[in-house]
């Protein structure tokens, strides 16, 4: 009797260990294809906790010029803009990461989350006094050269 009871438990165990791996999810990339790694283009406005009439007329100048000139892209999730409030502790890094030493516009290429390259748009605090299709046109040429002539 004892042979045969572990005999059942031993029959049970391997069932529920054959039906936990059947449910359990696939490893990474077995029996799929591996999807393409996600690039884009991020356009981010770096500002602090304080926001002047000119920090907040840079993010609006900044935001319009990619939604009205890249739409298209953004709405492919090729180009992504992004306001980022560096004055918050997980957001400290970007200081160092791009050099910034005041409030930025800062044009990256990414590829699987990892920046490939990038371009702080530093003639911004110029444009913005100045005429809104300088600063449109500045900003533009700022993506495009990231997205290519095409765009």
């Amino acid at each position: 009797m004892k042979n045969s009871t572990k005999a059942l438990v031993a029959i049970a165990l391997a069932t529920l260990a054959m039906t936990a791996l059947a449910q359990s999810p696939a490893a990474p990339g077995a029996g799929t294809t591996a999807s393409p790694a996600r690039h884009e283009i991020v356009v981010s406005y770096f500002h602090g906790d304080f926001r002047c009439a000119t920090c907040k007329k840079i993010e609006a100048y900044s935001r319009e010029a990619v939604e009205k000139t890249f739409a298209k892209e953004l709405a492919a999730g090729r180009v992504v803009f992004k306001a980022v409030n560096i004055d918050r502790a997980e957001n400290e890094h970007f200081i160092h990461d791009y050099s910034l030493v005041t409030r930025s516009l800062v044009v990256t290429e990414e590829t699987a989350g990892k920046v490939v390259r990038w371009t702080n748009l530093d003639k911004i605090w110029e444009l913005v006094r100045g005429d809104q299709q300088a600063f449109t046109d500045y900003v533009a040429a700022g993506v495009r050269a990231y997205l290519g002539p095409a765009s």
